[in-house]
């Protein structure tokens, strides 16, 4: 953890060298890096980084916990922006972000991927841990806003759904932007037109699985309204 006299540190500053550390770990991994080379980025002296961080891992934990932090901000405000939306076009546009997501995110991914594929340290469950039950939060705030709304369903498992959700949301991120987890459902770098079509799909599943019944004929009685009265547009 960082000493009192980071904490006494304009905040610009301790931004600073908390981001030059990041991109360091995201390039080179946790044992490429080293204090060293993190100084030098951030353009302090390696003795006042040791004034900031004690060692290695301590750094690297903070670096951990401000990405993390980072990425719930962002979460956050996207679950405000999106207060007044149906839950499942709220889920829809999660998914079809993934190109934005991919990039304002790619150090975040780089720093957690070097983690889980390439190091073996005796921290690494705890910063795992760190990351792993974020997205799960947000779909589970998602689904006891829908509940609430009348758009979920109240008897579902709220953990199970969660968990299904995230899982499948994760997987065809993953699918879009690795073609090794990009197995049969061909969204491997594709345009943008085919990944929203795709995530129709995947939509119309989450809405099947767990939308009201209530909900999902009204749903239904309205997309068949749709063609009749485009019929009778044209007509008049």
């Amino acid at each position: 953890m960082p000493t009192i006299t980071f904490s006494r540190l304009n905040p610009d500053k301790q931004e600073k060298i908390i981001h030059c550390a990041a991109e360091i770990f995201a390039r080179n991994g946790y044992t490429g890096a080293s204090m060293d080379s993190v100084a030098e980025a951030a353009g302090i002296a390696k003795g006042a980084l040791y004034r900031y961080f004690t060692s290695k891992k301590d750094l690297f934990i903070r670096v951990v916990d401000f990405l993390r932090e980072d990425i719930n901000n962002y979460a956050m405000q996207f679950l405000d922006n999106h207060k007044d939306i149906n839950v499942f076009d709220t889920f829809r546009d999660w998914v079809v972000s993934i190109y934005t997501l991919h990039e304002r995110f790619s150090m975040h991914r780089d720093v957690v991927c070097n983690i889980l594929y390439q190091e073996a340290l005796d921290f690494k469950g705890e910063v795992l841990a760190k990351f792993g039950k974020l997205t799960t939060q947000y779909t589970r705030l998602l689904l006891q806003r829908g509940i609430a709304r009348g758009e979920v369903r109240e008897e579902v498992d709220l953990d199970a759904a969660a968990f299904i959700i995230d899982s499948v949301i994760d997987r065809f991120h993953d699918g879009v932007t690795m073609p090794f987890l990009d197995k049969g459902y061909a969204l491997y770098q594709q345009p943008q037109e085919v990944i929203e079509r795709k995530a129709d799909q995947l939509i119309a599943a989450f809405r099947r699985a767990f939308g009201k019944a209530g909900y999902q004929q009204e749903q239904l009685a309205l997309q068949e309204q749709q063609p009749a009265n485009s019929m009778h547009r044209s007509a008049s």
